[in-house]
């Protein structure tokens, strides 16, 4: 038997295929995720999400003319605001001294009614007064009085249009 030489032929050599592709295809859904949010943080953080509410810093005069009344002399941390609406609104907190706040409703509301500590809604309210428009007058006041210290009260009076 004869010994045939057997001629080796080289096997073409095709490259294997690499993970890389499915390891990046992994990998671009969570950046692609974390991308997102990022732009949404940054679009969150440069608009403008501020809500008119309505409300504005008036003066003091303007907010006590409607309801008829003078701003007391003395009054400690006076702030007024007009709130938007169909009707106009005005709400006025100050602090005062106890002794002098039936003085200043008896002189702003010479014809009453008077101050009244029964009926008066709200916590810690010891005295209250609603008053409806009188001639002359389109506004109703309502009056709430709570104690701030032994020797202070705060009022916060409210002049609308009912």
């Amino acid at each position: 038997m004869t010994q045939t030489e057997t001629e080796t032929v080289p096997e073409q050599v095709r490259p294997g295929r690499t993970r890389w592709g499915v390891f990046a295809a992994i990998l671009a859904v969570p950046t692609l995720v974390v991308a997102g949010l990022i732009a949404l943080l940054i679009a969150w953080l440069f608009t403008d999400d501020s809500v008119d509410t309505g409300v504005r810093k008036v003066p003091c005069a303007e907010a006590f003319a409607y309801g008829g009344a003078k701003p007391p002399t003395g009054a400690r941390d006076l702030g007024c605001v007009q709130e938007a609406g169909q009707d106009r609104r005005y709400e006025a907190r100050f602090r005062l001294r106890s002794a002098k706040v039936s003085a200043w409703v008896a002189a702003s509301y010479p014809d009453g009614p008077g101050l009244r500590n029964v009926q008066c809604d709200g916590d810690n309210v010891y005295a209250c007064m609603n008053r409806g428009p009188v001639a002359g007058q389109s506004a109703s006041v309502q009056l709430e009085i709570t104690h701030d210290s032994p020797n202070w009260s705060v009022v916060r009076f409210v002049a609308f249009t009912p």
